[in-house]
């Protein structure tokens, strides 16, 4: 039960990088980049409108927690208040030969 609780904590989520019909098996532990530094795999899929699971091993650095973490508050006014989330960017990279009879993903 330890284990798992700490794996939750250094798995973190992200979109818009497939569409919602990609079969993101075929990516899964891929290595990516997080624009903050954090070195993460791609894990899996969940839900259903292209979202996965970025695994980092290292865990996430607490400026990356706080990115991820800040959301738009609303004061007792309606006013906006607090700080606008700023965007983590999660870059995959990978070649994918055209002749491969394989259809590879190689790093």
């Amino acid at each position: 039960k330890q284990w798992y609780q700490r794996r939750v904590a250094i798995t973190a989520g992200g979109k818009d990088l497939f569409k919602k019909e990609t079969d993101i098996d075929l990516f899964s532990h891929l290595a990516v980049n997080l624009s903050t530094g954090e070195l993460g795999k791609i894990e899996g899929s969940f839900g259903q409108s292209g979202k996965f699971k970025v695994y980092v091993q290292d865990g996430l650095s607490e400026k990356t927690k706080l990115l991820l973490a800040s959301k738009k508050k609303k004061g007792k006014d309606n006013v906006d208040v607090g700080v606008v989330p700023e965007k983590v960017m999660i870059n995959l990279k990978f070649k994918r030969y055209t002749f491969d009879k394989k259809k590879q993903m190689l790093q």
